[in-house]
């Protein structure tokens, strides 16, 4: 049955009404929120976000390259304040936290169980669509008890913006004990010819890559080494292989380390080789490259 054209133009009024207030309220958070200023202009500013698992995870993104960095904090457990704790571990990594103040607690607390299925969301989301729902579900609970202090504009846009990157496009530092338990590697440099740090400049030369195989597979850094020189030929990729060796223990996974901040350089190297896990920070302040190259029992030669 038709409606009357009086209760048309009702329904039309009450429509446009509804339209204009989701506009007006739209653009009341974006005056209101510093960062979704900043996502919406695609600033060259971090932002930053606390996420509150054991150890804290502290996140600085930076939304002009798209890229973030994640620092893993330890110290107190058992403050009832998410920002009086935060706070207290920042200041003792030297840390100047933003204002506002923005935190996630989520359900799963356990840094590595979560950071793992946070890279697993991140990989498959595009095959599975369903994933969007699950992470919007766990945004309402933890708004509705009270975990988080984002408002739903900036968890939509900080949402839209993990639709574009990668696990390698975080770079990850963990605590310094942490680092000398998981990450040290022997240095085979004579003290009077180490340099102090690694270089800097890359304008016009090639990475400085080290290769190290934890694989327990026989001839597996040389094989790569020879595959990146063959890449580096061809003009391929600029990568200069300084030495290859064995790592001091076996390892599931493969990584690559850091040392100079050069994250999209190290992508591009992560994508060729198929090493596409986070960026790691290296711990090793006197070393001659770039970058290390960490060969799992997971890495396959790359074809």
């Amino acid at each position: 049955m038709e409606l009357p054209h009086q209760a048309r133009k009702v329904i039309e009024v009450i429509l446009l009404i509804l339209f204009l207030g989701a506009l007006g309220w739209a653009g009341w958070i974006q005056s209101r929120s510093p960062m979704v200023r900043a996502l919406t202009s695609h600033a060259d500013a971090p932002q930053e976000i606390t996420l509150l698992t054991e150890p804290v995870m502290f996140v600085s993104y930076v939304p002009a390259t798209r890229k973030a960095q994640v620092r893993v904090l330890t110290g107190k457990k058992q403050l009832k304040n998410p920002q009086e704790r935060v706070q207290q571990l920042l200041a003792a990594e030297k840390i100047v936290p933003q204002t506002p103040f923005k935190y996630f607690i989520p359900a799963q607390t356990d840094r590595e169980v979560f950071w793992e299925d946070f890279k697993q969301s991140l990989a498959r989301w595009r095959f599975n669509p369903l994933l969007a729902a699950r992470t919007l579900g766990a945004y309402v609970s933890a708004l509705h008890t009270r975990r988080t202090n984002l408002s739903l504009a900036e968890f939509a846009l900080l949402s839209l913006e993990l639709t574009q990157l990668e696990a390698n496009d975080f770079s990850v530092r963990l605590p310094q004990k942490q680092r000398r338990k998981q990450v040290a590697t022997p240095e085979k440099f004579p003290e009077e010819t180490r340099p102090d740090r690694a270089p800097l400049a890359m304008q016009d030369r090639p990475i400085l890559v080290e290769v190290l195989n934890a694989s327990g597979q026989k001839g597996l850094a040389l094989e790569l080494t020879q595959f990146l020189r063959e890449q580096n030929d061809k003009g391929l990729l600029r990568v200069d292989v300084l030495q290859y060796d064995n790592y001091p223990s076996l390892q599931e996974t493969s990584w690559i380390e850091n040392y100079t901040g050069h994250p999209i350089a190290l992508k591009q190297l992560g994508n060729a080789i198929g090493v596409t896990g986070e960026i790691r920070v290296g711990s090793t302040p006197n070393v001659i490259c770039d970058t290390r190259i960490i060969l799992g029992k997971d890495f396959k030669m790359p074809r």
